[in-house]
């Protein structure tokens, strides 16, 4: 939208969020929201006046249209890995969003770049993968004190990635992604293992591989200990449990484990975006997302 008349019809809609009147003013809230991003500089200007209830308006409608575009970024996401698997790095960029709206993924690219390049820097020439896993640990579980969140499991900043590379604390599916993300820098086959109730990582091999466990330093771990991680949470272990996680998975698995966060802080609305978000993922050619 770029012709000077429709520029003109924003602003005057702008003018009308404190009319007298509840009905236009409704009216005009709902145009804005429809507009979306064509709206933005306009009421990101408003928020700046001096007239207070103008920005208190303006305010509402830019909090009411950021999760709309943030779901149309959802669905790109989704979109490029149709009939393959997602871009887990982008997706976590996209949560990352949700949670911090002014968070910076160059920041964090360029954190993980300088993880992947003091790996490649400690790792011997001949490594083989049981080196590797332990090269990749020592790094970021000692010398760089990355840990599990034990004390405060429910912090939501253990499910965004610029929280997790800040506090170096995180949950075991973030800590396992983390080692994933570093690790493909240097096209290193570490993976991610959805365990019911506990998430791990692998070193793939065409036989097997290691298993280990980011949310407990990168313990590594046998299958017996896989099976015995799954039947503490209550559940018979199945073997495709042990089967690589895809990173539309894991991205999912990650909006649950923030839902549960939101529901159990009582936090609906927050919560109802991520399910619609998990909607767009799973089946990005559905109807177009509207606001709460």
């Amino acid at each position: 939208m770029k012709n000077q008349k429709a520029l003109g019809q924003i602003s005057h809609l702008i003018q009308l969020l404190t009319d007298r009147d509840d009905f236009v003013r409704q009216k005009v809230r709902e145009q804005l929201i429809e507009l979306g991003e064509d709206a933005l500089p306009f009421l990101e200007m408003a928020v700046r006046s001096e007239e207070v209830p103008l920005r208190i308006q303006a305010q509402e409608i830019i909090n009411a249209i950021f999760p709309i575009k943030l779901g149309e970024k959802f669905r790109q996401l989704a979109q490029k890995g149709l009939g393959r698997d997602v871009d887990l790095e982008a997706g976590m960029f996209l949560i990352m969003e949700f949670g911090y709206p002014n968070s910076d993924p160059q920041s964090c690219r360029e954190d993980l770049d300088l993880l992947a390049r003091q790996l490649e820097q400690n790792l011997a020439l001949d490594a083989d993968p049981t080196q590797i896993v332990v090269t990749l640990t020592q790094l970021l579980f000692q010398q760089e004190n990355f840990k599990g969140n034990q004390n405060n499991f429910m912090d939501p900043d253990n499910s965004y990635l610029n929280k997790v590379l800040e506090h170096k604390t995180g949950l075991p599916i973030t800590l396992s992604a983390l080692c994933v993300l570093v690790a493909s820098r240097l096209g290193l086959p570490i993976v991610g293992i959805g365990l019911p109730g506990h998430y791990i990582a692998k070193y793939n091999l065409p036989q097997g591989g290691i298993y280990f466990d980011p949310f407990h330093q990168g313990q590594t771990l046998t299958r017996a200990d896989c099976i015995k991680i799954v039947e503490q949470f209550g559940q018979p272990f199945e073997e495709h449990f042990l089967s690589q996680s895809t990173h539309r998975e894991t991205l999912v698995r990650m909006m649950n484990n923030l839902i549960q966060v939101y529901q159990s802080s009582n936090q609906v609305e927050k919560a109802e975006t991520l399910s619609g978000y998990i909607k767009i993922l799973l089946n990005p050619l559905s109807e177009k997302t509207r606001g709460h």
